[in-house]
């Protein structure tokens, strides 16, 4: 449930040196300058935003006969709006390399750049949405799950299957429109990487949640799967790198395409390889503890509070001196062994949160309860097999370069609607949708 900082852009006040929009589009538009504070407010957000796109395409389907969207981006580049940014949190790429973020610069804002923008905003939204209903379902603990706590786990997928489906149509306009200014299309890869992220977070986080209850009142694991879901957070934590290289190339490469704010995502991303990696330690340590394979198990947990928690060895930059390095190295390692012994059930999790502000802060509940859970699991692992099974602890930096790691791979889901505005989507012949198979899958 990647929520990155400084989004979804939105719209701010702006003086159109043109009459392309009616007034009711522009009625619109304005009331879509500040973000939602609830969850209500935000689905009510997403909802205008589409009206305000799906408003957009009536406006250009009234002077074209075709339902080709090649036509509806062709005519949308030729329909100069403004001569600004009239949207926060977007800047041109070479006012920002001069940091002139906050400034206004000159650029011909056209009609399928408004559209480009609405549709990231959008799709930032849908995720948003998700991420904020996963926040409200891990609080609840009831061990029997109600029909309407499963309906709402349904709804966490739908809503990031929403933002793919906006991603993928974003990433279809964009490839049709022939000009430079323009947003960067990678930033639809990103929206896509984003949503696929968030529906197998949203598996993990289910599956933590039912055990985190079932522990709490049994004393047990309720999962069975641990392999399968040790190998989507894996996936997962592919996926989260692969988007910080998208961020990196975003940040570095120059060009006349528009960016957006990308203020901290690099390290907002970097606190989420540490999640998902932690994720993988702690799915695959219930694994081998129901196995009875308790050093194995609590080398993984150690490992993972270690994720969270520290800098890892291998974090440690090199530097000129390889003696100053291997100093620096021993060091840390001492911290890292100290830090695991002392740990207590009342041990709190310690980050940086400063990258977690206002939406993107959406994830820190969970990093909490995980870093609970992973605390809860050491305690429960050390005192079984001093107890017990007297295991010999696998050291957790073996753990770490252990190349015996499953390879991550993502639970299948259904099938994405494919996203078009009504002027593009066809009608169907009998007002039955083909598609429908009752209440649906979860993912």
């Amino acid at each position: 449930m990647i929520v990155l900082p400084n989004t979804p852009p939105t719209p701010k006040p702006w003086n159109p040196t043109s009459s392309v929009l009616s007034p009711g589009l522009l009625a619109a538009r304005a009331s879509l300058d500040s973000l939602p504070s609830t969850h209500a407010d935000s689905v009510r957000y997403v909802v205008k935003l589409e009206d305000y796109l799906e408003g957009i395409f009536s406006l250009l389907a009234a002077s074209l006969s075709n339902t080709i969207l090649l036509d509806y981006a062709t005519k949308s580049l030729l329909l100069d709006l403004c001569k600004m940014i009239p949207w926060n949190n977007v800047c041109h790429k070479k006012k920002r390399d001069l940091n002139l973020l906050k400034s206004s610069p000159t650029v011909e804002w056209c009609l399928a750049t408004e559209i480009q923008t609405t549709v990231v905003a959008a799709s930032f939204m849908y995720s948003q949405l998700g991420a904020a209903l996963i926040n409200e379902l891990i609080e609840l603990d009831e061990m029997a799950q109600s029909k309407e706590t499963d309906e709402k786990w349904k709804l966490v997928a739908n809503f990031y299957k929403k933002a793919l489906s906006l991603a993928n149509f974003g990433a279809e306009f964009t490839g049709l429109c022939l000009t430079s200014v323009l947003l960067d299309p990678q930033l639809f890869i990103l929206l896509d990487k984003i949503a696929n992220v968030g529906i197998q977070m949203s598996i993990l986080c289910k599956f933590s949640w039912a055990n985190r209850n079932s522990f709490n009142e049994q004393d047990t694991f309720l999962s069975k799967n641990n392999g399968v879901l040790c190998r989507v957070a894996i996936w997962i934590l592919d996926e989260v790198k692969a988007c910080q290289n998208i961020v990196r190339e975003l940040e570095s490469l120059p060009g006349d395409l528009l960016d957006l704010n990308y203020t901290d995502w690099s390290q907002y991303l970097a606190v989420f390889v540490k999640y998902a990696s932690a994720y993988a330690g702690l799915f695959l340590s219930i694994e081998y503890y129901q196995k009875d394979k308790m050093g194995q198990a609590i080398g993984l947990i150690n490992f993972s509070l270690l994720s969270l928690q520290s800098k890892n060895l291998s974090e440690i930059k090199p530097k000129k001196s390889k003696v100053l390095a291997r100093v620096k190295s021993k060091i840390a390692g001492k911290r890292n062994e100290s830090y695991i012994s002392s740990l207590q059930s009342i041990t709190s999790l310690k980050i940086d949160k400063s990258v977690f502000q206002e939406l993107s802060g959406v994830v820190l509940k969970d990093l909490t309860l995980l870093f609970d859970q992973l605390v809860q699991c050491h305690l429960k692992y050390t005192k079984e097999n001093n107890n017990l099974n007297f295991d010999e602890v696998v050291d957790w930096q073996d753990i770490h370069s252990d190349s015996k790691w499953p390879f991550g791979s993502k639970i299948p889901v259904s099938d994405v609607a494919v996203y078009a505005p009504k002027v593009l989507a066809p009608a169907p012949s009998n007002g039955v949708n083909p598609n429908f198979t009752g209440r649906g899958s979860y993912f």
